[in-house]
């Protein structure tokens, strides 16, 4: 097993361009790939392990022979994690990019609206669409179409649910009772200490899919309660760079529970038969997981078969294979060999608890109206701001557990603790200067950085003068000044809040 992802490793690395940016992907283009070698360039945001399996599929399956694709290497995949590099490859014709895949459909539907995309718009394909992708599966839409023109802009291939990964040996040890929501993951029961972190989160700005997890709850439970929770949540755990990052929190033991996507936590119960992947009950979502057109396709033909062969019932039980482990959009992909064996039908229960969780009727387009200053709002106040966070949630949580804080103290406490400094409307407001002007954007993240901060030292100032502090202080001095110097710290941020017009 360790031999095939070291040589999948590999051959990633040979048929994958850096991520590092969309300046050195051009830079690289004619020495990674001989131009005259590539058929089909892919943009992606699928792990190497998948795009190799289905590069394999493609040209092995009559669907790549008829567009002249027999080999891998005849298809290029850019793997490239950010917005821009993703936006710039899509519409870049020097990068010779046919087709965007994978990246959930906040993603594509950006790309859409920036004009990235181009609609869908062969018969046979749409005919194949039509015939096998249902509309909706749980309520999620597998299709998106432009509003005025009714073209179809991208179709899902795979669907995902949201949830947790915990760890019941490390629940055990830690005495923690085995969380079954958002809120409990939020309680401070679930908090132990801050050297022992017990939920693992992914900083928004760097994991599609655990912002989107963020969403649910801020759809969920609405915005200023679902702040709340997220702010407990951070408190109880550990901040980590990336989605991968985060899964493995939970595998390894560092934490007890972690924010996953369906088939993160698939793959944590294969390297970790103590891990468990749990679907909040009524508080999750199925997304579609797109495939869309680039700008202009530098290979149409090529493009419209790999999308047919992704939607042929043979394609779609690639995603059944225990090195994948992704729910399929196409339900009789479970009836093909690799659905049958045991590993598929693992997969099978997992999709079958998806459809049956009912989850909320979450809105795309909310979502879409305040994505990036959601994401950046999370990374300036929770993320950049951790450490002080967690030290004032550790006075309040300790403190509440050992009843020394009441529950009507501490209720008024942790909802000035999580109470976000931007509004859901103001979020809307700015969204788009937001992305279009990067001076405002480096204002904002700094000004709901020092309004954090000074949110979280306000209440530690008020924890000290009631004589509370953090378990890691031998001691602080209880004297009326904290709370004058609190006040010192709140002047800056009133006057910011009231000088910005938003």
């Amino acid at each position: 097993m360790r031999t095939k992802l070291v040589f999948l490793l590999m051959l990633g690395l040979v048929f994958t361009l850096p991520i590092g940016g969309i300046d050195a992907a051009v830079k690289n283009l004619t020495t990674v790939h001989p131009a005259q070698s590539v058929k089909l360039t892919i943009v992606t945001r699928h792990d190497v392990v998948i795009y190799d399996e289905f590069a394999a599929g493609f040209a092995a399956s009559s669907y790549g022979k008829s567009v002249g694709i027999t080999s891998p290497t005849d298809i290029k995949f850019l793997s490239i994690s950010t917005y821009d590099g993703f936006k710039k490859a899509m519409e870049n014709p020097q990068l010779r990019v046919s087709l965007g895949w994978g990246g959930g459909p906040t993603l594509f539907n950006n790309l859409y609206l920036d004009g990235a995309i181009s609609p869908i718009k062969n018969t046979t394909v749409l005919q194949t669409i039509k015939n096998v992708v249902p509309d909706n599966i749980a309520g999620a839409n597998m299709k998106y179409y432009d509003t005025k023109t009714n073209d179809l802009v991208w179709v899902a291939n795979a669907i995902s649910s949201f949830g947790f990964t915990v760890n019941n040996k490390v629940l055990k040890e830690r005495n923690l009772t085995k969380p079954q929501t958002w809120i409990d993951l939020a309680s401070p029961d679930f908090y132990t200490d801050i050297a022992h972190p017990n939920v693992g989160l992914g900083n928004a700005p760097l994991t599609t899919s655990n912002t989107r997890i963020y969403h649910i709850i801020l759809q969920k439970y609405g915005w200023v309660k679902g702040w709340q929770i997220l702010s407990q949540m951070a408190g109880n755990g550990k901040i980590y760079d990336g989605s991968v990052e985060t899964r493995s929190s939970v595998i390894n033991g560092e934490t007890a529970a972690a924010m996953t996507i369906d088939f993160y936590g698939l793959i944590a119960q294969q390297e970790n038969p103590d891990t468990e992947y749990i679907i909040p009950k009524n508080a999750s979502i199925v997304n579609g997981d797109p495939i869309a057109l680039a700008k202009t396709p530098d290979n149409p033909a090529a493009a419209n078969a790999f999308i047919e062969f992704l939607l042929s019932k043979e394609g779609q039980s690639l995603w059944l294979k225990p090195t994948i482990n992704r729910l399929p959009v196409r339900s009789d992909a479970f009836d093909t060999p690799i659905g049958k064996s045991a590993s598929g039908q693992k997969i099978h229960k997992v999709y079958n608890d998806t459809l049956a969780n009912q989850g909320i009727q979450f809105n795309e387009s909310l979502a879409l109206s305040l994505e990036e200053p959601m994401r950046y709002f999370f990374q300036s106040s929770i993320s950049d701001e951790h450490v002080t966070l967690q030290s004032v949630w550790d006075v309040l949580a300790t403190n509440y557990k050992t009843k020394k804080i009441s529950t009507s103290l501490f209720n008024n406490l942790t909802a000035q603790f999580g109470t976000p400094t931007l509004s859901e409307a103001e979020a809307i407001k700015v969204n788009h200067q937001f992305i279009t002007d990067a001076t405002f954007k480096e204002k904002m993240k700094t000004q709901w950085r020092d309004d954090s901060k000074a949110k979280y030292l306000n209440l530690e100032t008020q924890l000290s003068s009631l004589g509370f502090i953090n378990s890691n202080v031998k001691s602080i001095p209880v004297s009326p000044i904290p709370f004058l110097y609190s006040l010192i710290l709140l002047v800056p941020v009133i006057k910011r809040r009231r000088q910005l017009k938003l």
